[in-house]
């Protein structure tokens, strides 16, 4: 099955393009640097073709009007790549500005706010081992989730991960699974390398097994390092401050979360990967006059 993901992946975003299931942004890329940094706004050309889901108040609070408006529950079938272990599948992101674009979505309904279990780590480690690429996760509304239903995102990388995660120079420069904040990053967060081998494709049944434990295990070394602890809301569910979550098979990142947005533009897991998307010209340029460093720092804690 891991070879096969993203091949499957591409028969199937064929697929959904021509029976018009799948819908893409155009967006042009201007390269920003900062003070040694590497950012890329990507700006939107064709934003009206888009019926963004909503995220409410109401929807919040109210566990059943998130089901009965679960994009992701009854997913569509034209969407649909393949299931991972027993309590995952893969769906294509059907508004995608970025080309290979998965959802590694839960099976039965889990809130985007609670916190990552070991299931969701077996079925990630599955996905990283399948090819190299950038796992994101967005930990509620605060993060920048657009849906309640528990889903990562993956994006294969290209041949220079570079190219997709501006970043990617400094946080390759971890070189242990101690916590840390990197001094070259403008935002709080807390990061470390993932051990060498972690996605090996070929280990066997019980190796992988291990080294899903072994990244759920320094998830949480993350997430307590930054004092995101579980609380358990009305519905008995294990939740976390917002945080956003993002790892490629070399290391991993958490950023917790103040705010959504920064004057009118949101702001997801991708932002901290050097990846700032705008919907016109007008907010391309108001990120720059605004300085993306402080605009990044501006919305983590």
């Amino acid at each position: 099955m891991l070879s096969e993901l993203w091949d499957k992946a591409a028969k199937v975003t064929q697929a959904a393009y021509e029976s018009k299931a799948l819908l893409s942004y155009q967006a042009s890329v201007e390269t920003v640097t900062e003070a040694g940094l590497t950012f890329y706004i990507r700006t939107l050309e064709n934003l009206g073709e888009k019926q963004s889901p909503t995220f409410t108040k109401t929807d919040q609070n109210s566990l059943e009007a998130s089901v009965k408006r679960n994009p992701f529950l009854e997913h569509d079938s034209e969407l649909f790549v393949t299931n991972i272990g027993p309590n995952h599948k893969c769906l294509l992101n059907k508004y995608n500005v970025l080309d290979q674009h998965l959802l590694l979505v839960t099976q039965q309904f889990e809130l985007q706010i609670s916190v990552l279990h070991q299931q969701d780590f077996n079925a990630l480690h599955e996905c990283l081992s399948a090819a190299p690429a950038l796992a994101f996760y967005n930990g509620g509304k605060t993060a920048g989730a657009s849906q309640q239903h528990k889903h990562i995102q993956l994006i294969k990388a290209p041949d220079s991960i570079n190219q997709l995660v501006g970043l990617n120079p400094q946080l390759e420069m971890l070189n242990d699974e101690v916590p840390r904040e990197l001094e070259t990053l403008p935002f709080k967060h807390a990061a470390l390398a993932l051990p060498a081998g972690l996605f090996d494709p070929n280990k066997s049944e019980d190796e992988a097994k291990d080294a899903a434990i072994q990244l759920k295990h320094l998830y949480d070394r993350l997430r307590m390092t930054l004092g995101l602890d579980c609380f358990t809301d009305s519905e008995h569910s294990e939740q976390l401050p917002a945080y956003n979550l993002l790892l490629t098979q070399k290391w991993m990142l958490v950023v917790p979360r103040s705010s959504e947005s920064y004057a009118g533009i949101s702001l997801n897991a991708l932002a901290f990967s050097g990846s700032i998307l705008v919907k016109n010209k007008d907010q391309a340029e108001e990120v720059k006059k605004a300085g993306i460093s402080k605009i990044l720092q501006s919305v983590s804690l």
